[in-house]
């Protein structure tokens, strides 16, 4: 009988021993190339599924999403709202740069400032509770300090996208959000639209091309390859001319000379056409001297920026290149049709008119 006892003992100190190891392995089991934070050491429910962020890392994430915080810009909430999570986000910082999306979606205006980038507010998120944290690809501090307080992210390219980047983040973010299928007609609208431009200018011959420059801050950061403007510029059927330079940077007065582009694309913002005009040292630009000065609508989110809606901003690009090629091209209908198709919202010509 005591040897019975004893058995007993030595298999239930057993059990307790190997439960105690067993939690130990689960605590500390992120798989190689996992987020770090993206599994254990929250107290939300179980991770049941996996998508693959910005950085190539795969995140592990809860089956079912209720509640999401945003510490980047760049088109991320555009993002979310298009796929049908907009009411889902319980901290963003303030996006009054867009009043229209603002009139849409009016909640957005009171929503919980978690900071962005590296400058977060970890308190703040804390407090919103969020089951995921979408972040910048280029702000690992911050995107850490989230990490390291138990809540999982997901790594968005912000403004470091291309075109075939960004659509496969809108099928990841599709994934993420469970709208899988919102996210692929996103993606074949995409696909459409840049086709469409493709086949008007197919008969643009090269030596007729427009010779673009793009520029923002004025012209203290100019676009060269590898950066989203350059996309903007080709599937436009532009030519870069500071396709030479790698990225964003700004350049001297004496080398945008050189380049004397056909037409200047500015970023969107305060009076940036009228003050180039004033500057007496590029009243010789062919640009300057034809009127082919032009600053980039604003809808929902900048139409010179990667986000939902930069075919919006591709076929304006292209209408403004190449009026002749483009006249099919009905900017108001489109603009119409993309916001009744995936903000659900019928546009007004009032409104499509503030975006200019």
């Amino acid at each position: 009988m005591i040897n019975i006892k004893k058995n007993v003992v030595v298999l239930l100190l057993v059990a307790f021993l190997l439960g105690v190891v067993g939690c130990g392995q689960v605590k500390n089991d992120n798989k190689a190339g996992q987020e770090p934070g993206s599994t254990a050491g929250t107290n939300k429910a179980a991770a049941a599924k996996q998508v693959v962020g910005a950085n190539g890392r795969t995140v592990t994430v809860p089956e079912k999403i209720d509640r999401i915080a945003i510490t980047c810009q760049g088109g991320t909430a555009q993002e979310v709202t298009i796929l049908g999570a907009g009411d889902k986000i319980v901290a963003q910082a303030p996006m009054n740069n867009f009043p229209q999306l603002l009139k849409m979606f009016p909640r957005y205006k009171d929503i919980v400032n978690p900071g962005t980038f590296d400058d977060v507010n970890i308190e703040e998120i804390i407090k919103a509770d969020p089951d995921i944290v979408l972040v910048g690809i280029s702000s690992k501090k911050g995107n850490q300090a989230i990490e390291e307080a138990g809540f999982p992210t997901f790594t968005m390219l912000i403004g470091w996208a291309d075109i075939d980047t960004l659509k496969n983040e809108f099928l990841q973010m599709g994934t993420l959000l469970g709208n899988e299928k919102k996210a692929k007609e996103l993606v074949n609208y995409w696909d459409d639209k840049i086709a469409y431009i493709n086949k008007m200018l197919a008969k643009v011959p090269e030596d007729k091309k427009m010779r673009v420059l793009y520029a923002s801050k004025g012209l203290k950061s100019v676009s060269g390859k590898n950066v989203w403007g350059d996309s903007l510029i080709a599937v436009a059927g532009g030519v870069n001319v500071a396709a030479d330079i790698s990225e964003s940077r700004e350049v001297s007065i004496e080398q945008i000379m050189t380049w004397d582009p056909d037409v200047i694309i500015l970023q969107k913002g305060g009076n940036a056409v009228g003050e180039l005009k004033k500057d007496t040292r590029l009243s010789d630009l062919d640009a300057i001297k034809n009127g082919r000065v032009h600053q980039v609508p604003i809808g929902a989110f900048w139409w010179d920026r990667p986000s939902p809606e930069a075919p919006l901003g591709f076929m304006w690009l292209a209408t403004i290149l190449y009026p002749e090629h483009t006249k099919d091209i009905d900017l108001k209908k489109e603009t119409k049709e993309f916001f009744k198709t995936f903000y659900n919202y019928d546009l007004s010509d009032e409104e499509y008119n503030s975006f200019f």
